[in-house]
């Protein structure tokens, strides 16, 4: 069978020389996702009070622009200068985005929105809401010439509400936020394992709290009005709903319900029956059928559902690897290998390694900004987009946790960026670290990072943003060096600071590393320390002080995973870590947490995650001297852990807002 092959070499660098460079001068509004083009102007509109000019078809865009302004104060007042939105297509936007596309031109007395359709209005509106700041005389918006447009159709976002339930109010919040960033796409996974989170009249007992995990919300689910009301919410957002519910796997609450499972058959049955009322109650043009993850004793069962499903004239999507259907299927793919290349007719959507459960705060957007989405630079008829997904598999205490315990808005920004500009870099090298200080690629995630860290500031205050900026933390590294198995054991530079060791006949050098998260060596990924498997490797620092201070620093060792905890038990009291990690500044040991749940959990999926990591707990507090401090890290490993990296930022808390310590700066050769 003939296959499309993804991501080979050569395109990657091809990739680099199409993206455009993203203007840099100082003043210059923070846009996300950048546009296509851009033409900056000295211009700006004084939006104080304004008019605007739309024809009914513009629908909500209109009532998005007036909302937009009113947030600064701005007025809306007949004979006012105006703004003006009208239907016409839009010359050179690429065949994948013409649809959507906008022209956006931002003069002193006019604003002129141009788009195809709504939904090409709603995101120059967007952009629009972004370009507002506030001038001498109040609000105004900058001027510009934009054309604009995406690179891929799919930009979408999963929500696993499964197993942990989300109210619908605050669905809609995070909706919100996922049209702003111009993601089209979300897909809800509404069952799995603890339950099904739908109303079900043909069979109730799916809805009975017995057939719920007592620990998940037992009972909770979405009536077929609220799923409604909410794609008819998404969809003025131009956003569309993929349902998911998955299956034959992930499904002990079907077990739990009736006695046996789905691939029984009498299970079949029984999902057929749930699948058609679904379908009668709910109108969505994709359905997905999950897939994944399962022991296949009914080799027809996933072709029997997805040939109900179409017959009632939807499309099914399923993952891979999984056990789709054997044809006429949209393929969400969640992981990388030869046997995962496209199959003629088989359209992709790439979930692959951007499940932001797993990833550190500090990796998550620079993976999603050096991964080529699909393989391409932009879409086609086989490459539809990409989907972030969020999967914590773990209970969580409280439903804002979700949000709290993984880097949701970081990982959705750097995905709105790669999914509408297209173009990225596919360089693997980096999906655990940073680029090298100096390179083309560490300045390119630089100004990204500029950008991201205000909209931190002027859009996030209401969510959780576990991010800082980083680019400017550069450490020195050595080792590793071989303990022997014996974690505990000292090394050189623990007792003295010199350029170099010599033991056992090897010579150790101090190398550079950057970033606030150092990943020595990812489980999967490269890291700074490629192909090492054990050891100790020693980092160093200096953070200069302007007095003597309190700080708060995030400090941590080897984070759990939010989905299965699949690092290692949590650490004993008076302990960083279960591998002897320690923290020194200016030659002082810095003290643990006194840990909430010390040592092994009953039931590491069920317990909840309360402060085993660094960015959902409070900040270590650290006193600095005036002048230079000297920052140690000690960071051996195990054989039989999972990562191996350390965390260490100074930062500011109030609440779940986060910000730069700005009067500290960082050297890892001070006295050059």
């Amino acid at each position: 069978m003939q296959r499309r092959h993804f991501l080979t070499g050569s395109l990657a660098t091809a990739w680099t020389r199409l993206g455009a460079t993203i203007p840099t001068r100082p003043g210059l509004p923070a846009l996300i996702p950048y546009p296509q083009k851009v033409q900056w102007t000295s211009e700006a509109f004084a939006c104080s009070t304004f008019a605007v000019e739309a024809p009914a078809e513009a629908g909500f865009a209109a009532a998005e622009l007036v909302s937009a302004l009113g947030t600064t104060g701005a007025k809306q007042r007949a004979g006012a200068p105006k703004i003006v939105l009208r239907f016409s297509d839009v010359s050179g936007a690429g065949k994948i985005g013409a649809g959507e596309a906008y022209e956006l031109d931002v003069a002193a007395k006019r604003i002129a929105i141009t788009a195809p359709n709504p939904s090409g209005l709603l995101y120059g509106v967007a952009t629009l809401r972004q370009l507002i700041f506030r001038g001498a005389h109040g609000p105004a918006v900058a001027g510009c010439r934009i054309t604009d447009w995406p690179a891929f159709a799919w930009r979408g976002f999963m929500h696993d509400v499964g197993r942990n339930y989300q109210d619908m109010a605050l669905l809609r919040r995070f909706i919100d936020v996922m049209a702003r960033y111009k993601m089209n796409v979300f897909h809800f996974h509404l069952a799995d394992g603890p339950g099904y989170r739908i109303e079900c009249r043909v069979h109730p007992e799916l809805n009975a709290p017995s057939s719920y995990q007592a620990t998940r919300h037992p009972g909770k689910f979405y009536t077929y009005a609220e799923i409604n009301e909410f794609i008819a919410y998404c969809r003025q957002r131009n956003i569309m709903i993929v349902p998911e519910i998955d299956m034959p796997g992930h499904s002990e609450y079907f077990n739990r319900a009736f006695g046996f499972d789905m691939q029984d058959e009498r299970g079949v049955k029984i999902v057929a029956d749930v699948l058609n009322e679904f379908m009668d109650h709910v109108d969505t043009p994709f359905l997905h059928l999950g897939s994944d993850e399962v022991d296949v004793r009914n080799p027809h069962f996933m072709d029997r559902m997805a040939g109900l499903v179409r017959a009632r004239g939807r499309q099914v999507m399923a993952w891979r690897p999984g056990n789709p259907p054997s044809d006429k299927f949209v393929s969400q793919i969640w992981s990388y290998g030869p046997e995962l290349d496209a199959l003629p007719g088989i359209p992709i959507v790439d979930s692959r390694n951007n499940y932001i459960n797993h990833v550190d705060p500090f990796q998550a957007p620079v993976r999603l900004l050096n991964m080529a989405t699909a393989g391409q630079a932009e879409g086609n008829g086989v490459a539809w987009g990409g989907i972030l997904c969020h999967w914590p598999d773990l209970n969580v205490s409280e439903v804002m946790n979700i949000y709290r315990q993984s880097p949701v808005f970081p990982s959705l920004l750097a995905a709105a960026e790669n999914y509408w500009r297209g173009h990225m870099p596919h360089n693997p090298q980096y999906w655990a670290k940073l680029p090298e200080t100096g390179t083309s690629e560490h300045a390119r995630y630089a100004e990204f990072e500029a950008r991201m860290l205000s909209h931190r500031d002027k859009f996030f205050n209401d969510w959780p943003f576990p991010y800082l900026k980083q680019t400017g933390i550069p450490w020195k590294l050595i080792g590793p060096f071989d303990h022997k198995g014996d974690l505990a054991a000292q090394f050189s530079p623990e007792l003295e600071i010199l350029p170099s060791y010599v033991m056992d006949g090897k010579t150790y050098r101090w190398t550079d590393a950057v970033g606030a998260t150092i990943a020595v060596n990812h489980f999967k990924y490269e890291g700074w320390r490629p192909g090492t498997q054990r050891g100790t490797v020693y980092a160093l620092t200096y953070v200069r002080a302007p007095r003597e201070m309190t700080v708060g620093f995030w400090i941590g060792f080897n984070g759990p995973s939010r989905s299965n905890r699949r690092q290692q038990p949590n650490p004993q009291q008076g302990e960083w870590s279960t591998v002897g990690s320690k923290i020194w500044v200016n030659d002082r040991a810095i003290a643990p947490p006194v840990w909430k749940q010390p040592g092994p959990v009953a039931d590491f999926v069920e317990t909840p995650l309360v402060d085993e990591d660094y960015f959902y707990r409070p900040p270590t507090q650290v006193t600095l001297k005036a002048g230079w401090n000297k920052i140690l890290i000690k960071a051996p490993k195990a054989d039989d852990t999972w990562t191996w990296q350390f965390t260490c930022v100074p930062v500011r808390v109030d609440g779940d807002r986060v910000r730069e310590v700005k009067e500290l700066r960082f050297s890892a050769n001070p006295g050059a």
